[in-house]
């Protein structure tokens, strides 16, 4: 399960990374991905191995630490509900704003205006990734009536994403250059970029 998990943050902060590279760098970094899948599928293997040796009684308290580790994020998933997140909201109040970033660990903050259609294409994604990252708090906040959080956050482009850890700026996405400045970019490369500023955990 680690290795996998191993696995995977090498992929998103590779996927990340490629995005602002020439063909020869992306070749490199290609052939260093490559390298890094073999040594995590031999230790995949020697996982394996392991495990086969492994008589009855082992497995059993393998399993049942399992099982505890499963109760214990689905209680920690269901007090992130309870906290609000695993959705999308909006929000209109400065105070509500500051409030909701000490209470959250982490939180995605998307600065829009309405008649901004790229906004409308940062919504799409952040209702999808709200869902799946319940660790993290995600909201909306109208440019055009929070001028005291635009000039607070330094926000001067929409859409903005303003990324927030233990109650301090940690990042802000000005457009859609972080995610390789193309308007059909998918879900993934927004992922990949809050995974890599450690707003949102990585997925396995």
């Amino acid at each position: 399960h680690d290795v996998l998990i191993l696995l995977s943050e090498c992929l998103f902060f590779f996927a990340f990374d490629i995005l602002s590279m020439d063909l020869t760098q992306q070749a490199i970094l290609e052939e260093q991905l490559l390298r890094a899948a073999e040594i995590i599928e031999e230790q995949v293997d020697d996982k394996l191995k392991t495990i086969d040796e492994m008589d009855d009684d082992e497995l059993e308290r393998i399993r049942e630490r399992r099982i505890q580790q499963m109760k214990k994020d689905q209680q920690k998933k269901d007090e992130y509900i309870m906290a609000g997140h695993g959705v999308y909201s909006e929000v209109t109040d400065p105070k509500d704003f500051f409030d909701q970033a000490k209470r959250s660990k982490r939180m995605v903050a998307h600065f829009y205006r309405p008649v901004t259609w790229r906004c409308e294409i940062v919504d799409k994604h952040l209702e999808i990734l709200a869902m799946k990252h319940y660790e993290t708090k995600f909201v909306k906040i109208n440019a055009e009536k929070s001028p005291f959080l635009v000039e607070r956050l330094n926000i001067f482009m929409m859409p903005s994403i303003v990324l927030i850890k233990d109650g301090k700026t940690e990042h802000t996405i000005q457009g859609f250059d972080d995610m390789g400045g193309h308007d059909d970019f998918p879900t993934e490369h927004l992922e990949a970029v809050l995974c890599h500023h450690k707003v949102c955990e990585v997925r396995d």
